[in-house]
């Protein structure tokens, strides 16, 4: 145990240590591409996901998260194997989106409301993109199309809902424990221990939005991601779509933006779904975080995420081939 401490460490060192060196090696380059990460931030992700973090702790807070657990205790039973609490944490995820799902189910898990099993059933389909960043950030802003984020709606919620049942299956022999959430939080603070929380939150998302942004982006020009496009290009044909979606898969959103700037052809669309399914690493690391704390397995829900993006690339491009939108 000792021996891996060391070890870790010694790799966390040598790491740090390259990063100082770039860091260095980059100067005025190094702060142009922090300031191109907090700008997508700023643009894209903090006017969709603010709100959403502020409502979601206020719900949390109130008793009303009980009531809207024991409204949805029925359907998430039959279709999910969890209790209806898990069905609060879904519905808030597919209105708020990443990682408002796996901080709600850390929640419950913390709170003792949700058992271990449920906890990781719930993750892998509580982990989804939010309607404003779909239709508005992608659809609207990137594309100029709300039709286009209407499609990525439609197969994030269908995949997220066939993940669930898949997962369902998980520790199946655990049934959910039913336990109704009960906040210790006092009604007169609410306000703003919601608002500190929300800003925080979103601040830590933003923080990791742009350190991916800046790593993809060094990656990128010191050519090691280069051999990762050219097999990517072997596959989709096109060096750019191909670098869109090596972008995509560390950070999502600069990966979309760059899809955006591209011509559009069959595969735009179910590759935005792609990524969006996905999330980028720097989603996962955001859920994760959050997963972690609740001490939630975290293997089940990185294969989901992969499944995910796979069911939205699917299911997008059979939209895309049925009702030809592009």
């Amino acid at each position: 145990m000792v021996k891996n401490v060391n070890t870790l460490f010694s790799i966390t060192i040598f790491l740090s240590l390259i990063a100082i060196s770039l860091i260095l090696s980059f100067g005025r380059g190094f702060s142009l591409l922090t300031l191109e990460g907090i700008n997508l931030w700023l643009a894209l992700i903090l006017p969709a996901m603010l709100p959403y973090f502020f409502i979601t702790a206020v719900l949390s807070s109130l008793s009303i998260t009980s009531k809207l657990a024991d409204k949805f205790s029925p359907l998430t039973t039959r279709l999910f194997n969890t209790s209806g609490a898990c069905g609060y944490a879904f519905f808030m995820s597919l209105i708020a989106g990443y990682p408002i799902g796996a901080k709600i189910v850390c929640d419950l898990r913390e709170s003792g409301v949700i058992s271990d099993s449920e906890g990781v059933r719930a993750s892998t389909f509580c982990s989804t993109s939010s309607p404003m960043f779909l239709i508005n950030s992608v659809g609207a802003i990137m594309f100029n199309s709300t039709t286009f984020g209407l499609i990525l709606l439609v197969s994030n919620f269908l995949s997220a809902i066939i993940i669930g049942i898949i997962f369902s299956n998980y520790k199946k022999a655990d049934k959910p424990i039913n336990k109704p959430f009960i906040s210790s939080q006092k009604i007169d603070n609410i306000l703003y221990e919601s608002a500190y929380s929300s800003v925080i939150s979103v601040l830590v998302v933003g923080a990791i939005i742009t350190i991916f942004y800046i790593f993809s982006s060094l990656l990128f020009h010191l050519n090691i991601l280069t051999p990762i496009i050219k097999l990517f290009s072997l596959v989709l044909g096109d060096f750019e779509m191909s670098k869109a979606l090596t972008f995509g898969l560390i950070e999502s959103t600069n990966g979309l933006k760059i899809l955006s700037t591209l011509s559009i052809g069959t595969l735009t669309l179910p590759l935005c779904a792609f990524i969006c399914g996905f999330g980028g690493l720097s989603v996962i690391m955001q859920s994760i975080a959050y997963l972690k704390k609740a001490k939630i397995k975290t293997a089940p829900f990185i294969k989901a995420k992969l499944l995910c993006a796979v069911l939205n690339f699917l299911i997008t491009l059979i939209i895309c081939l049925i009702f030809q939108p592009i």
